[in-house]
């Protein structure tokens, strides 16, 4: 059995972002079913720019809980949608570049990027979204 990871995170009210670390081995189900706990305590998440750092993290997100945390956004969020944030994604894991094309595969309106590190995360975030 994995032991506990964390999601810890921290508000910048001014640059409205949102900035989530991910500590210690996880499971794809139990990493998601954090974060979604961690967005319903925002109460809502949608609405900032968030820099996700998973180099202090263990374990692979699945496809299909990636999809059930992309679902529990959207429903959160409500209709109409409202305008897209981008996620500035941190990790070394050197298989997650191509994770990232089939993520951006599944979340052609996400604007998701990897980093390496969190000034490059900063840099990209700081910048007038398309």
């Amino acid at each position: 059995m994995l032991s506990q990871f964390r999601i810890n995170h921290r508000i910048d009210p001014d640059k409205n972002l949102l900035m989530i670390a991910v500590r210690g081995p996880y499971s794809s189900d139990a990493f998601v079913g954090g974060l979604i706990d961690l967005y319903k305590s925002l109460g809502h998440p949608w609405t900032y720019d968030r820099i996700m750092d998973m180099r202090s993290a263990e374990g692979v997100v699945e496809l299909a809980d990636l999809m059930r945390a992309s679902k529990w956004l959207a429903e959160a969020a409500g209709t109409p949608p409202p305008p897209r944030k981008r996620l500035a994604l941190i990790s070394s894991d050197p298989f997650d570049r191509a994770r990232m094309n089939a993520l951006g595969d599944a979340f052609p309106k996400a604007y998701v990027q990897l980093f390496d590190n969190r000034d490059e995360a900063l840099e990209w975030l700081s910048t007038p979204s398309e």
